[in-house]
């Protein structure tokens, strides 16, 4: 399974931004796309970017959640949320609205998903906290105590907005997250690394692809990912 997440920024720089990620997209070729930066702003578009998109990569199966007003500089206020584009079927969605904290000036969203292909059932969360190290951390925590609430063990993929997430391994465990199978730089105006896949056990991560084109202000992260093999018992 090829998986590819990327914080698509919305519409800023779009006419200019948008064949890039169609060409970059189409040349990677991954199974499922998670998007970050959704945004819905009818005055430039009564479609999403993705969309738009999604009309040069025909992908058959698209899930979208674009529930957060948001406050910006050009657009006062505007929509935005998480999307996923899929070449198998998705068999169950769902998007759960994150607690809120005084002070954070965003309303956090995870898109949970279930693909599910010829190896089975792949599930997934797609993930874009919040931009301040606490607020995301605690953001991470609750996503992670849902699932565990749950029984689930997903692929986390997405925009964790925390430098060196690989320091706070104590927030999970029986997981591999990306950073630590390969060294990348996913943001590259702050010098920061932000965008991560957090991958359960029983999957493999074989390799790990970083655009480096400046798609966005955030770069492409793909993962090839299969079924880990058990040991047979003794």
């Amino acid at each position: 399974m090829r998986i590819t997440t990327l914080n698509l920024r919305g519409f800023f720089d779009w006419t200019a931004r948008s064949p890039q990620i169609i060409a970059y997209l189409k040349g990677v070729d991954p199974d499922v796309i998670l998007f970050q930066e959704v945004v819905y702003l009818p005055e430039i578009s009564p479609f999403s970017p993705v969309e738009l998109l999604n009309r040069e990569l025909r992908l058959p199966y698209r899930s979208e959640s674009i529930t957060r007003l948001q406050r910006g500089r050009t657009h006062p206020v505007y929509r935005e949320g998480l999307a996923l584009l899929s070449k198998a079927p998705l068999t169950a969605t769902q998007t759960l609205a994150l607690q809120h904290e005084l002070g954070d000036p965003h309303q956090r969203i995870v898109q949970f998903a279930d693909v599910t292909g010829d190896e089975g059932v792949w599930p997934l969360a797609n993930v874009h906290l919040s931009v301040r190290d606490d607020f995301a951390l605690h953001h991470l925590r609750e996503v992670l105590t849902v699932l565990q609430a749950k029984g689930e063990r997903r692929i986390l993929g997405g925009d964790f907005n925390v430098d060196h997430l690989e320091q706070h391994a104590d927030l999970w465990h029986d997981a591999v997250l990306t950073s630590t199978v390969a060294r990348y730089q996913s943001h590259p105006s702050s010098h920061e690394n932000d965008d991560y896949f957090l991958v359960p056990t029983e999957f493999s991560i074989d390799r790990v692809l970083v655009s480096g084109d400046h798609l966005s202000d955030h770069e492409a992260i793909t993962v090839d990912l299969s079924r880990a093999v058990e040991e047979a018992p003794r």
